[in-house]
């Protein structure tokens, strides 16, 4: 399956990916199938509020999924749109001239 990729969207994702304290909420994420706001901010030394602005960059750039469940919010990661946007961007720059010269050279 082909997705189109928006510029705007890639930027989110690699903005997502692009800092320590968010890779570390992933793969925290990765270990667990749903945590809270509160369950993630135990791992880590910072507060509610700066954990859930990284969680909300993270929602943003469609790396987590999120729902209220009476008055807390759970986490988990969004696999699914994750991989599928990373393999359109690899197949997109594989498929780039340079690309193809390099395979071709070796």
């Amino acid at each position: 399956m082909s997705i189109q990729l928006d510029k705007e969207d890639v930027i989110r994702l690699f903005t997502g990916l692009g800092e320590s304290m968010r890779l570390e909420i992933i793969f925290l994420l990765g270990e667990h199938e749903r945590l809270n706001v509160g369950e993630i901010a135990e791992h880590f030394h910072l507060s509610r509020p700066a954990i859930s602005h990284h969680l909300k960059v993270l929602k943003d750039a469609r790396i987590l999924k999120s729902q209220k469940s009476a008055t807390e919010v759970y986490y988990w990661l969004d696999i699914a749109s994750l991989s599928e946007r990373l393999r359109a961007i690899l197949t997109l720059l594989e498929a780039c001239p340079v690309a193809t010269e390099a395979q071709q050279s070796r």
